[in-house]
């Protein structure tokens, strides 16, 4: 019990510690806007004491060219607009293969999609909102601000890029479909 009790403590000193280090995002300078010919992915989370300190970094890993997409903190929302078609994305929380994740959208242009972050498995990822999910997803967005990444996030992903380059090596052949969001899953 004390080696669980210690094991505990240090991963979670871990995953804190990524979050201080990683800075904060900023508030949005202009309101959420839906291109016609684009979709939109919201990367959301709740604003709830649980797991407030750490933060879920969000990287696109569709094409060999990562881009950080953001950090969605507790209260906030980050908002990635992109063309129509399959897109992957990765997680990484913690260091080593048990905190990275990999989520797949397929998505059409003039909808929005999201992800809701939250604690899955015992550690911070990401689940598809399904189009069924309207009240939960009300009752998630309540609270949450729209965000886009600062100066000292850019900072933070291009310090981490040779380690994100080896959490992304790690991709499976097949995502679950428990990781993804279907075209039918827009509004």
């Amino acid at each position: 019990m004390k080696l669980l009790n210690a094991t505990l403590v240090a991963v979670f000193m871990l995953v804190a510690s990524t979050s201080v280090h990683a800075g904060k995002m900023a508030k949005a300078k202009a309101p959420l806007v839906l291109a016609p010919d684009k979709a939109n992915i919201v990367f959301l989370r709740p604003g709830k004491f649980v797991g407030a300190a750490v933060a879920v970094p969000v990287f696109d890993v569709t094409t060999a060219d990562t881009q950080f997409v953001g950090i969605v903190e507790a209260g906030s929302k980050v908002a990635y607009s992109v063309a129509p078609g399959e897109h992957v994305f990765m997680t990484t929380v913690f260091g080593g293969a048990a905190g990275v994740r990999f989520y797949k959208a397929t998505v059409e242009a003039g909808k929005t999609y999201y992800f809701h972050a939250h604690i899955i498995e015992g550690i911070w990822g990401l689940e598809p909102v399904r189009s069924e999910n309207g009240k939960d997803l009300a009752d998630w967005d309540k609270g949450t601000t729209l965000t886009e990444n600062s100066p000292k996030t850019i900072k933070w992903a291009e310090e981490n890029k040779a380690s994100v380059a080896e959490k992304r090596a790690l991709k499976p052949e097949v995502i679950a479909d428990a990781n993804t969001l279907r075209t039918a899953d827009g509004r």
